[in-house]
């Protein structure tokens, strides 16, 4: 995946639930800020539950959902997401201990390691949406992110620039424009504190995002992936398979052979894979006492097999067949001659020559019989 297919992130927040939130918490914002003191509880109060629905976002997306959380009564619980303040502790102890470092170090030096903390502020949220607060602390760990997607982590970096950018501009461009209720708050600065909220929920977005589409990179096991489908469906088509078993197994234990078959027929006449579950079935059905179920599947199979040029595994099971019936042959003439080429070209000449015993009077094809006829004057030499 390119980096760039990331860019569809951009859009998430940008959809009804993210999108009506950016404008009505900037709004509540410029209401806080205007009242001064008296707005400061509002202000933390709009500023906890945004920081606590970028996380949220970044769950959904790393989910593989692509629609924006609604905002629920769950994120405004100050006890029930933890992680925005996890991550304000990290930025606290990182900076700290950078204040402990500059008298060593010098400014110079300490500074570039705080710009490279601040850059490491993605992959910080990234861990803590993967494996929790504690990994994130850990510099070994989200330097691996880093170097496992490094153009998807650079693409994170330039929307949240470009987004502060963009921000900037808009407050030097933007005329002044009055709003229809009292602010003490100029409309450009509004502006600005949307584009900021939209950046971070798309950062957060792509944070997401970068754990979904790079999932097998980074290791992560989202809640909903084709992978996941895929090992759900096999689960369920196994259970169906070994109920089939079990009902198969039953009839052919009663002595209702027909009826066996039949119930095998209209199975795999509806199934979507019918290669792959007679293979199981067969594999099933050779370790019965009774082998009788085993050589009528291997009959159905092998023309499956020889389709998918799988004829290594015919040869397989033919010889399989062979050593415990010697009478076993495959349905159709061209099947058989086909095996009987094969098992010539691999030097096994003996299984080609039982084969060949019989065939006159087991196929009515005089063009088979003819093919046959050559194919042992051949291996006579």
């Amino acid at each position: 995946m390119a980096a760039t297919d990331l860019l569809k992130y951009l859009l998430i927040p940008l959809r009804s639930a993210a999108l009506v939130l950016i404008l009505s918490f900037s709004l509540l914002l410029a209401l806080a800020a205007s009242g001064g003191l008296l707005g400061l509880p509002l202000a933390l109060l709009i500023l906890s539950w945004f920081f606590k629905y970028g996380f949220a976002l970044a769950d959904a997306t790393a989910d593989g959902v692509k629609e924006p959380p609604v905002l629920s009564m769950d994120m405004l619980n100050p006890a029930n997401e933890s992680r925005p303040l996890g991550l304000l502790l990290v930025v606290a102890l990182f900076y700290g201990f950078s204040v402990l470092l500059e008298p060593a170090l010098g400014r110079e030096v300490t500074a570039v390691i705080r710009a490279v903390g601040l850059l490491s502020i993605p992959a910080v949220i990234m861990t803590q949406a993967a494996s929790g607060f504690l990994q994130s602390l850990n510099p070994l760990t989200l330097l691996q992110i880093v170097l496992r997607v490094p153009g998807s982590y650079a693409l994170i970096l330039a929307v949240l620039a470009g987004a502060w950018w963009l921000a900037t501009m808009l407050v030097t461009w933007l005329p002044e424009v009055e709003l229809p209720f009292s602010l003490e708050i100029p409309m450009p600065e509004i502006v600005r504190v949307m584009i900021l909220m939209y950046a971070w929920l798309a950062s957060f977005a792509m944070i997401g995002g970068v754990l979904y589409e790079r999932r097998l990179e980074l290791g992560f096991e989202p809640a909903h992936s084709p992978e996941r489908e895929a090992a759900k469906a096999e689960r369920e088509q196994q259970r169906e398979l070994d109920q089939l078993i079990d009902r198969i197994f039953a009839e052919w234990r009663g002595g209702a052979y027909g009826n066996a078959w039949r119930t095998i027929e209209a199975h795999f006449n509806s199934s979507a894979r019918p290669s792959a579950e007679l293979m199981a079935l067969f594999q099933r059905a050779s370790q019965w006492p009774d082998g009788r179920l085993a050589h009528r599947l291997a009959q159905e199979l092998i023309p499956h097999l020889l389709v998918a040029r799988r004829t290594g595994d015919a040869l397989n099971i033919v010889r399989a067949q062979l050593r415990s019936d010697a009478s076993f042959r495959p349905l159709e003439s061209e099947h058989t001659i086909k095996l009987i080429e094969l098992a010539r070209d691999a030097g096994d000449r003996s299984t080609a020559r039982t084969l060949l015993v019989g065939f006159d009077e087991r196929y009515a094809d005089d063009m088979a019989r003819r093919i046959a006829g050559q194919q042992a004057r051949q291996l006579e030499r």
